[in-house]
């Protein structure tokens, strides 16, 4: 019985252009079946071979050949430019593009280059400003500066209420991947411990930044001193459970002051115990194996109580736990654990009709990365509500990808409208496809107001922005008017909409309407009221 929504095996596929490898017409589920392309035709990811895998839900992908393409266009680049002034490129030919200053390519650099494949472009050719999203609310808390976009660079400072601190790091900036290390929360300081308590001749397993409600910490002592109490101590309501003590050993006299009887017979009975016991000290044999990883240094077949081994990783994974494990009395401590990383897989990709946002050289990624994917051209995600729905994280080498279906034939927008006293970046289109976009500059000390960039939306454009003229300082207006220019202000005859400018009275004058001597105007739409002054005894 098939499950509802699934099927036990797959019946073949349609292949034009090109032939399966076998005869049969069956398949079991995990089953796989190779394909090869017809001399001048290739699969989706490029090559002329590919395999397709039979799944509870149908193939992996539906296998297909395509007819090879000769040459490249080369396609329209805003806010950069190429190296090359020709318009087409043959097959495996390179493209080598520039971005403008503030704008960057795809992968975060200022240079890239794409490559003319048999099925297009390695990459498509893009420049774009850097921004980060906006930034939610936090409880018990702010942060400044508060901005709507924020740019490449921007730094966030946060800060909680009384009786509440930063999660994690106060700061964080704007990359060109987005924003890090994550924006912090504000926690209950009853819920947060300070530093563990640190008992002389012990140490602490693993270090964190910060502990929390219900974090435990492992207390060993050296190895010539024994434990007393309890090696595990927990945070509970912003405090820290008793920790242990380390008492010397027998050989080893204690320079504290005398502890109390009790304490005295309890301390007199482990060292009776161990006066007999220290020359049996029990040592270790090899340190456990751990799967991803082993020990760093030399192996021996038997190691001394109380020392100890780091561990480390295999290549890409992650190491979790402590580094360092000791050899207690014939035990090792414990040992750290190796997360696996994720390594994408193209087939699942182009199943998804996704591909990698940023430029990356391997496909791999560690545990805890965030990966970013967008869709293919003219495929958008199926989930659209999600604030970022083409990022996804790599949780102990698992991936879950993100879906896109194709996109709904939309109206084109004619040439972008004109505006007065400023431009586009570039010449303008006759025609362009909805979602694209156009970007103005104003002329010389115009200020631009609303959105410097307008969308092509469903046959119509987004309001354009407006460029507002600036103040031209009048010599005649501040002589008629007995007013100065400040120093700050020297050298300086435009000035931007609502921008200030700084006059002062002439000698033995003074404001007229004010009585004062020194004045801050605000330019105006290009109109700049100029202060007022007087001669004294006039």
């Amino acid at each position: 019985m098939s499950h509802s929504g699934q099927q036990e095996k797959c019946n073949k596929p349609l292949l034009e252009n090109g032939f399966f490898y076998g005869t049969e017409m069956y398949f079991k589920i995990q089953e796989k079946l190779q394909y090869k392309c017809n001399p001048g035709y290739h699969t989706p990811s490029g090559g002329t071979e590919d395999t397709v895998q039979c799944q509870p839900e149908g193939w992996s992908s539906q296998p297909s050949c395509t007819k090879k393409i000769e040459s490249c266009q080369v396609p329209n680049l805003h806010h950069g430019s190429y190296f090359t002034a020709q318009q087409e490129l043959r097959l495996n030919e390179t493209l080598q593009y520039r971005c403008d200053e503030g704008y960057h390519t795809a992968g975060g650099n200022t240079t890239e280059e794409a490559v003319c494949l048999a099925h297009g472009w390695s990459l498509t050719p893009n420049c774009t400003k850097i921004t980060c999203s906006s930034l939610s609310a936090i409880a018990h808390g702010g942060f400044y500066p508060v901005k709507k976009i924020y740019e490449e660079g921007d730094v966030v400072h946060f800060f909680c209420e009384e009786g509440y601190s930063v999660s994690e790091f106060d700061l964080i900036q704007c990359y060109y991947f987005g924003w890090h290390p994550s924006p912090p929360v504000c926690e209950d300081v009853k819920n947060k411990c300070p530093p563990p308590p640190f008992p002389p001749h012990a140490h602490i397993t693993t270090v964190r930044r910060t502990y929390h409600n219900g974090d435990k910490i492992h207390i060993q002592c050296q190895s010539t001193f024994e434990i007393r109490g309890s090696e595990e101590i927990r945070c509970e309501k912003g405090k820290w459970t008793s920790p242990p003590l380390c008492f010397g050993t027998v050989d080893k006299q204690e320079s504290e002051a005398p502890p109390p009887l009790e304490e005295q017979a309890a301390v007199r009975a482990s060292k009776t115990y161990h006066s007999e016991d220290m020359k049996m000290e029990q040592n270790c044999t090899s340190p456990p194996v751990i799967k991803n990883g082993g020990v760093l240094g030399p192996l021996l077949t038997s190691y001394k109580n109380g020392s100890s081994v780091e561990y480390g990783c295999q290549r890409y994974h992650s190491l979790e736990g402590p580094s360092t494990v000791y050899c207690k009395q014939g035990n090792w401590t414990e040992q750290p654990t190796c997360l696996e990383p994720c390594a994408l897989n193209v087939t699942d990709m182009n199943s998804n009709n996704i591909e990698l946002k940023w430029r990356q050289e391997e496909l791999i990624f560690l545990h805890g990365d965030l990966v970013e994917f967008e869709c293919k051209q003219g495929y958008s995600f199926l989930q659209t509500t999600v604030p970022s729905p083409g990022r996804t994280q790599c949780n102990h080498g698992r991936l879950k990808y993100p879906q896109c279906i194709m996109q709904a034939t939309a109206e084109k927008c004619d040439s972008p409208p004109s505006i007065a006293n400023g431009a586009l970046t570039v010449p303008p289109l006759t025609q362009y496809d909805s979602g694209s976009s156009v970007q103005y500059s104003c002329s010389d000390y115009h200020f631009l107001q609303g959105s410097e960039r307008i969308y092509c939306s469903e046959g119509q454009w987004t309001s354009p922005p407006v460029c507002i003229e600036p103040c031209t300082l009048s010599q005649s207006e501040m002589e008629k008017n007995n007013v100065l220019l400040q120093g700050f202000y020297k050298n300086q005859v435009h000035f931007y909409h609502g921008d200030y400018v700084g006059f002062y009275c002439k000698e033995n004058h003074f404001g007229a309407e004010t009585g004062t001597t020194l004045f801050q105007v605000q330019c105006k739409r290009g109109q700049l009221a100029y202060p007022r002054c007087i001669e004294r005894g006039k």
